[in-house]
């Protein structure tokens, strides 16, 4: 049995303003040692927020880790990936703008901002690994072109997988667009009609065309409906849907996509091996993830961060700490029908990292 990875905890005041993140930030950077990890060009990556919403982490807070980065001796960038839905994240001059609106600018933050996989997702690196699903996963290459990578998660529910964290911000995160679709692949969408309203709330929001009205079959009534074939499985109709009608086999898709995406991060952690780092901020915790555009009250109290070497411990401790805040777990707070320990169970099968973890809270 390997060893369990130590897991250190900065616990932050409920509603904490952002002067105060960014203090635990820098606090629990310090007391995992990530300084050690930092080498030349450093990605921070982190999702900077959604048009609409205001879940993200506040910009102080990344400063705080680029400053950071830069007392390694290290050359900090923000970084992220471009979107498979539709949106100011599909495509790299809309997200740059999109990020400075969210007040990330170079000034404020002290790094520019880079999309890792080029003006339209495409550009990418395989990586080869030992999966299960795959035995290469396509990555965004200017990711693994950096000497060293902090990456910057918030935990939240997720429509999918159950949970949004530091593996799926790996995973999914530093997917090229080819790795996301791969990753979806297995996500088949379809409509309940007798739920269905109509309402065409998702036509605009599918990015492949592959929803369109058709008969329900009961009288002359039309309902959507979605063509597979065109379907890329990336979940934008779920999420526009108001009537609950779009369905999914969540048992089954759900696990693949979990495991798929715990497959791609660890496609990452390999090739940075021993120059990467984590900080996993489990505060402000949502149903849904910061890819929403909307604003979203908080599923229970905040914890605060937690930082250290290894993604899939980091994820296991938030969410055990967060049931025993909340006295039920994540899942069962925003998706009761899935089950995200799942990914958290492949990663450690795949050797991604181990569930084990010893506790260390930081003293103030």
């Amino acid at each position: 049995m390997s060893e369990p990875s130590v897991v250190h905890l900065v616990e932050t005041v409920e509603h904490a303003d952002a002067a105060a993140l960014a203090d635990a930030a820098r606090r629990a950077f310090r007391a995992a040692d990530l300084a050690t990890r930092v080498r030349g060009l450093t990605a921070v990556k982190r999702h900077f927020g959604e048009e609409g919403g205001e879940g993200f982490l506040p910009p102080p807070v990344l400063r705080a880790v680029v400053d950071e980065v830069k007392a390694a001796g290290g050359t900090p960038f923000l970084t992220d990936t471009t979107t498979l839905y539709t949106g100011r994240r599909s495509q790299a001059v809309d997200y740059a703008t999109l990020v400075h609106d969210h007040g990330f600018t170079l000034e404020a933050v002290g790094a520019p901002f880079l999309v890792a996989d080029g003006l339209v997702g495409s550009n990418e690196t395989e990586v080869r690994i030992a999966g299960v699903h795959h035995r290469s996963v396509a990555l965004a290459a200017d990711a693994l072109r950096a000497g060293s990578a902090v990456v910057v998660s918030h935990v939240t529910g997720h429509l999918a997988c159950g949970i949004g964290a530091t593996v799926k911000n790996l995973g999914m995160g530093l997917a090229s667009r080819r790795g996301k679709l791969r990753q979806h692949s297995t996500l088949r969408p379809h409509v309940d009609p007798e739920a269905c309203t109509a309402c065409e709330q998702c036509l605009p929001n599918c990015p492949t065309g592959a929803i369109a009205p058709a008969e329900a079959g009961r009288g002359s009534a039309t309902v959507m409906a979605i063509d597979a074939k065109k379907c890329s499985g990336c979940g934008e109709c779920l999420a526009s849907c108001h009537d609950d009608a779009i369905r999914y086999d969540w048992k089954a898709e759900s696990r693949k996509l979990q495991e798929s995406m715990a497959e791609h991060a660890l496609g990452y952690c390999t090739r940075l091996r021993d120059r990467i780092g984590f900080l996993t901020f489990a505060t402000h915790v949502t149903k849904d993830c910061d890819c929403m555009g909307k604003r979203q009250k908080p599923l229970c109290t905040d914890v605060g961060v937690l930082a250290g070497t290894d993604p899939v411990a980091l994820d296991q401790a938030a969410l055990d700490l967060l049931r025993e805040r909340a006295g039920r777990t994540l899942e069962s707070l925003s998706y009761p029908r899935l089950d995200g320990s799942l990914q958290l169970a492949h990663g450690e099968r795949i050797g991604l990292g181990t569930r084990a973890y010893r506790l260390v809270r930081v003293a103030d």
